[in-house]
């Protein structure tokens, strides 16, 4: 009986190292672009993005959502903007993941335009994005980097409202999302909090937010995660009265234990922002709501009264707080004649293009040109005005672009508060009412929607959720054509 040999080689099993081995060279490839080029970085970064997007990742894109008031700005340069041009890095991230969303279920044949521009709040804020974008071609700015980085993230901001459109094609998600922007509320509340009690900025707003020429000490107002005091309280007003709503409507559960946090923590904040706007037009929503939630006259009239004499008292306070800001001294009497100088500009240039304006985004390009004083820096301020930036920037054209939108947003939430599916329904419908409301309020006195990417991307997000909430309470409606799953 003979005995055959065998070999340590025939006893392993054979192995297929072609794949170790790619996979190794791409890893060290990666590596050495990483230190010899730091921009692979950012690229490895954005198709990660786009590659979540597109598969619909739904912990990524509610994480999305959930980190919208959080801004993140890198300073480059630019031929346009030189020195104080600034990568706007959640502008981009949002175009990311839009662009991954649309371009694979464009793939995918899952995509119909026609329902996308059913709703009539698609057509408008189309509209508006076509005046802004032809003020820039046609008007008498021209293209400059104030308006090249205004329409872009205008761009966002609506193509944002698009992805969650088509996104949110369920009222479950619907829920989510809602919860999503609450809890991430209760976060921009409770930091700015923090500010006020440190008394500073601290080190993450100003690495999210470098230092520019003009920089200035907080003050004791506090910005939270956004750019500005102001762009914070116009912020907070967008969600305060969502979260009023979740309050009163809202018999228990999650979303009022959320929206009673939002509220207090949001009111907190708004007032350290010291922003009298703001101020006044929270005012405004909760005059509003006694209007709409009491139900007897006689209450309504009470709460009415009260709600006068805590202005009185707020006002009155914080004279005494802070009388630099909030009375005619020295630094309240440069601001009030900064504004109206700046208006009485706006109404120049209006006046010498009234049909397209200047170019939406180029009023900060252009005023220091207008302006007969040298005390006024050129390139930081916008007009702080709504109404007189759209005339300026966008002619009648642009001015009755944005007026239309607001028309159909306070048609879309009328219906929807009248005649609610839901208690969902009602919450977002008075939400939106009293973040228009709010709006046009501080709009007397700012302009946010260029100056914040949170602020815009957060209003068309709410518009968006309203349109979704109207769609999804309909048992016919067309959903399947964008369901995830089809």
């Amino acid at each position: 009986m003979s005995t055959k040999s065998i070999s340590v080689a025939e006893l392993t099993p054979p192995c297929n190292y072609t794949g170790p081995i790619i996979w190794g060279g791409i890893a060290a490839a990666l590596a050495a672009l990483f230190v010899v080029a730091n921009w692979t970085l950012a690229v490895c970064a954005a198709l990660i993005i786009v590659a979540l997007s597109a598969v619909e990742n739904e912990p990524f894109l509610l994480s999305i959502i959930f980190l919208l008031p959080i801004g993140w700005f890198v300073k480059i340069d630019l031929p346009l903007g030189g020195k104080d041009a600034r990568l706007d890095i959640a502008t981009a991230v949002h175009l990311l993941v839009v662009g991954g969303f649309f371009l694979r279920r464009i793939w995918r044949g899952r995509l119909s335009i026609r329902h996308l521009l059913e709703p009539r709040l698609t057509r408008a804020s189309l509209v508006l994005l076509a005046a802004a974008l032809a003020s820039v071609v046609v008007g008498t700015g021209g293209i400059t980097y104030g308006s090249l980085k205004a329409n872009v993230r205008l761009i966002s901001y609506v193509a944002f409202y698009l992805f969650v459109l088509l996104w949110v094609n369920s009222r479950k998600r619907m829920r989510t999302v809602v919860i999503t922007l609450l809890a991430s509320t209760i976060l921009v509340g409770a930091y700015g909090i923090i500010q006020e009690i440190v008394g500073d900025y601290t080190s993450l707003w100003l690495y999210l937010n470098p230092p520019e020429d003009w920089f200035l000490p907080m003050e004791h107002r506090v910005p939270s995660f956004l750019n500005y005091s102001n762009t914070l309280a116009g912020y907070l007003n967008l969600m305060l009265p969502f979260a009023l709503a979740c309050c009163i409507l809202e018999k228990s559960g999650v979303v009022k234990k959320l929206g009673a946090w939002t509220l207090g923590l949001g009111i907190l904040a708004l007032g350290f922002t010291q922003s009298r706007g703001g101020m006044v037009a929270f005012g405004c929503v909760l005059a509003l709501a006694i209007l709409y939630f009491a139900k007897r006259w006689s209450h309504k009239v009470l709460l009415l009264f009260g709600l006068g004499l805590l202005g009185l008292g707020v006002s009155l306070l914080g004279n005494l707080l802070d009388p630099a800001h909030l009375s005619l001294n020295a630094n309240g009497g440069f601001d009030i004649a900064t504004r109206l100088l700046l208006w009485a500009t706006a109404l120049k240039l209006f006046f010498s293009a009234p049909l397209f304006g200047a170019g939406y985004g180029n009023f900060v390009e252009l005023y220091a040109s207008y302006l007969p004083f040298s005390w006024i820096p050129p390139g930081i301020f916008g007009v702080h005005n709504t109404y007189l930036q759209f005339l300026a920037e966008t002619g009648l054209i642009g001015f009755t672009a944005f007026f239309y939108l607001v028309f159909q947003s306070v048609r879309q939430g009328m219906r929807q508060l009248l005649r609610p599916a839901d208690t969902m329904d009602k919450i977002l419908a008075f939400g939106v009412l009293g973040a228009i409301l709010t709006i046009l309020i501080q709009g007397f006195v700012d302009f946010i929607l260029s100056v914040s990417p949170a602020f815009g991307t957060l209003f068309w997000t709410m518009l968006a959720l309203l349109v979704v909430s109207a769609r999804t309470a309909q048992p016919n409606a067309r959903i399947g054509l964008t369901s995830a799953t089809s």
